[in-house]
Order: C-alpha cells, then sequence, then structure tokens
C-alpha cells in the first residue's frame, strides 16, 4: 500500500505541471499561450509593464507505469501557477524568460522530474534493484507562435543521468467557450537516461531479469485536449492521449508495455 502512495504523490506533480500549463495558458484569453508579453528582444531589457497572473486548481489523472507488474492509479490533483514579467512557474517547472524574437520565446527551464524513478518494492519485477531517484533537468526551451499552431520544444541535461529533447506541436480550434486542440510530441533520451532509468546492472541480473544496457531511444505521443470555460476565471479540461515507448526503452526486461493511455482532468481558478 505505501509504495502505491509513494507513487501517487510523485505523479501528482509530473502530471499536475502538464495540466497547469494547459490552464494557466488559456485562462487569459487568446494569446495568452505564449509565456510572457508581445514584445521583442531580452526581458531584462523591456519596459513592458510587469503584470502577475496566479491560480489555483485540481483535477485527476489516469497514469499507466510501463515497468512490469506495476498497476494503474487514478491520483488526485491540486495545483497552482504563477506568472509575471520574469518568471512562468508550474507545479515541479520554473522558467526564466530569456527573451523574444520573431514570435520565437526563449526560456532557461528547470524541472523535478519527481515521477521518474522507482523502489526495487515497487513490483516484483524490481526486487533487488537499486533504488532510482528523481532528478533536477536544466536546459534551454523555447515556444513559437503562428497562425498553424504552437511549437515548443526543450533540452533538458541531469548529469549523470543524461540529457532528454522534446518537441510538441499543437493547434488550438476555437467554438465559443470550447476548445480542441489535438497535438503530437516526439521525445529523445539519451543512453545513460535509459540506461539509468530502464537498464539492468550486472550485480541485479537474476533469473528472468538479464543485464541490460540502455541505449538512447525516441517516445511519441499523439492526443487531444479538450477545454471549457466555465467563466473568464474558471476552465475545465481534459487531455486524453497515449505514447509509444521505443525499443530502446522496451528492449528492457523490467519495462513490460509498449503503449501507455494517458487521460487527465483538471479545474483550474484564474485569481488575477
Amino acid at each position: 500500500m505505501k509504495k502505491h502512495l509513494r507513487r501517487e504523490y510523485q505523479l501528482l506533480f509530473a502530471v499536475a505541471s502538464a495540466l497547469m500549463y494547459s490552464g494557466a495558458a488559456w485562462a487569459d484569453g487568446p494569446g495568452a499561450n505564449l509565456p510572457y508579453a508581445d514584445t521583442t528582444g531580452f526581458t531584462v531589457l523591456s519596459n513592458a509593464t510587469n503584470v502577475t497572473h496566479w491560480g489555483l486548481g485540481g483535477g485527476a489523472a489516469f497514469e499507466q507505469s510501463p515497468y512490469k507488474g506495476y498497476g494503474t492509479h487514478i491520483t488526485p490533483i491540486p495545483f497552482f501557477f504563477f506568472d509575471d514579467k520574469w518568471i512562468h512557474a508550474i507545479g515541479t517547472t520554473v522558467d526564466l524568460k530569456v527573451g523574444k524574437w520573431g514570435g520565437v520565446a526563449f526560456m532557461l527551464r528547470g524541472n523535478y522530474a519527481i515521477a521518474d524513478g522507482y523502489r526495487g518494492s515497487d513490483a516484483p519485477i524490481l526486487n533487488g534493484m537499486q533504488n532510482r531517484s528523481a532528478a533536477f533537468w536544466l536546459g534551454p526551451a523555447l515556444k513559437w507562435q503562428t497562425q498553424y499552431g504552437d511549437l515548443s520544444g526543450e533540452y533538458l541535461t541531469s548529469g549523470n543521468k543524461g540529457q532528454k529533447a522534446d518537441i510538441e506541436f499543437g493547434k488550438t480550434l476555437d467554438y465559443g467557450n470550447f476548445s480542441i486542440e489535438p497535438h503530437a510530441a516526439v521525445s529523445w533520451f539519451s543512453g545513460d537516461y535509459v540506461d539509468y532509468y530502464y537498464g539492468v546492472r550486472t550485480s541485479e541480473a537474476r533469473a528472468g531479469r538479464p543485464a541490460y544496457t540502455g541505449t538512447s531511444t525516441y517516445k511519441e505521443t499523439v492526443g487531444a485536449k479538450f477545454d471549457y470555460r466555465v467563466t473568464r476565471k474558471q476552465l475545465v479540461s481534459l487531455d486524453l492521449g497515449i505514447a509509444h515507448l521505443g525499443s530502446g526503452m522496451t528492449d528492457s526486461p523490467i519495462v513490460g508495455k509498449r503503449f501507455i493511455p494517458e487521460a487527465k482532468v483538471a479545474y483550474l481558478y484564474q485569481f488575477n
């Protein structure tokens, strides 16, 4: 029971980040999904008025672990967001706004991926494995808003746990108080990342769990987000999707799933 509760609280923060980004972006109205005001140049040199936005909300997430024998959970999610001229903070992600040129916004991102990792007691296939811990990730990120949709990306590193990068495209279609955003993303994970979280060291090998050295791989995700504006300050959001894990992960003897369904529902109230 304790291992499931521990994992649920880890998932709470990770899923909240995704939900809060969509909520914070939507609540301000058209154009608000840019990380900051429509100015050109370095943020530190900008004379734009500093406006602060913040909000609170909650939701739930349906999550599946890729590890064999690890179940699925419905996780309650409280969360908040904060945004001003310099900072955009959501859950365990904080962006320092660098500047914007040609409609492309650049940020320096810090993220604590609290949902990553496991304990050897989390599932039978992990018994005897050394614990894999979560990590703090740091690196550049960008967002480009066009008439055809929004393109975002990031490249993050975390020392001996490797590197990872994401690129995502989404297009919001508005129908009054209702909107739909189909989205697709590709994530890359370095060999060090895959080896740390999905590899099996020689000292951990046993019958049915041979040693495995992870290699760099990709993950593809497709889905759609449905938003409903209850009032100007209130948002209800449902995000459905499915992720496909690359062979660098699925070849691991501790991984038992290739496709990971994702479902998230959230409510956000923006105070300012």
